[in-house]
């Protein structure tokens, strides 16, 4: 094969393997040229902004897709550690840092029940997890007789809406967050058994895989990602609603895995194709409020493409 040849190839393969990628740019591309504000650096790091939460959350499901599992409750979680992030400010007087270490941990710890229900318990994931989103809700909603949190230290918000370079400061745990997912899932034991219990669980327990343990360590994964997305967004509101915050964002979590090529049987998925899916969604939302798109239009258009994308999917794997 000649030089051009085999670069050409390459090239073609990379583009095979991140057909995400290459969509999110194309339609960042039409948008930048049919709308002039689009493309601005204030509208740009206002998208960045925007994905934040979604993103990090996303990043913890995609570990549970991986094993061919679903977390219905990192919404829940959210709430349950985004209030556990402010009472820990407010009655324990902890520090930024404290409260921020207590909401990843919190997160953690519900995650890993999550994890020990479906292992041990022998309960599918779609249903313990639809249990555990009510619980850990309502149970916030009854210690704050369904209100919202509130947080008394304003040098808490500067995550959510302080600028470091230029950059949202809020895109920066994000950004770590990724890398950190993409190193273990390519460079570690852990991450090969992951993709191997997706694929096919008696195969990962014959190489050795304890899929208990990895079970309950990707639950575990999604529960903290949540707690970290729940520091998120308490930075930018400086509050939590236990009736209203972070309300479908497991659906929206789910959702940007999935478009970003993670298959639902487990297996398959990256984590570059599960950030480019969550900033897809966020470009899309973004662009179609700035052409007044209805929001409820909006909803019909992002259940449209998700349908698409698992249609196309079945036809593949079919072939």
């Amino acid at each position: 094969m000649q030089p051009m040849e085999a670069s050409t190839a390459n090239v073609q393969r990379w583009v095979s393997r991140n057909k995400i990628f290459v969509t999110l740019l194309v339609i960042a591309l039409l948008a930048a040229v049919t709308s002039d504000y689009f493309w601005t650096w204030n509208n740009i790091m206002n998208v960045l902004r925007q994905s934040s939460v979604i993103g990090m959350i996303a990043l913890g499901v995609h570990f549970v897709v991986l094993i061919g599992m679903l977390d219905l409750s990192v919404g829940s979680i959210l709430v349950f550690s985004g209030a556990v992030v402010l009472w820990g400010q407010n009655l324990l007087n902890l520090d930024i840092a404290g409260s921020f270490a207590l909401g990843a941990v919190s997160g953690l710890l519900l995650g890993s029940v999550n994890g020990l229900f479906i292992t041990y318990g022998r309960v599918p994931s779609f249903i313990t997890t639809l249990g555990t989103m009510f619980i850990y809700r309502y149970f916030m909603m009854w210690i704050a007789d369904a209100g919202a949190v509130s947080g008394n230290r304003i040098n808490h918000t500067f995550l959510g809406h302080g600028y470091w370079l230029g950059i949202p400061v809020v895109v920066v745990p994000l950004a770590a967050a990724a890398i950190s997912a993409h190193l273990l899932l390519s460079r570690t034991v852990f991450g090969r058994y992951l993709y191997a219990v997706g694929q096919n669980p008696k195969a990962a327990f014959i190489v050795g895989a304890n899929i208990r343990k990895v079970t309950i360590a990707a639950f575990a994964l999604s529960g903290m990602a949540a707690g970290l997305g729940a520091v998120l967004e308490t930075a930018r509101l400086n509050s939590i609603s236990t009736a209203n915050s972070g309300v479908y964002y497991e659906l929206d979590a789910i959702a940007a895995v999935v478009l970003g090529g993670a298959s639902l049987r487990g297996g398959k998925g990256t984590i570059l194709g599960t950030v480019s899916g969550v900033l897809l969604f966020s470009i899309l939302n973004n662009y179609m409020n700035l052409q007044n798109v209805s929001t409820y239009l909006q909803g019909v258009l992002k259940g449209l493409l998700i349908y698409l994308v698992l249609y196309r999917q079945n036809r593949l794997r079919e072939e």
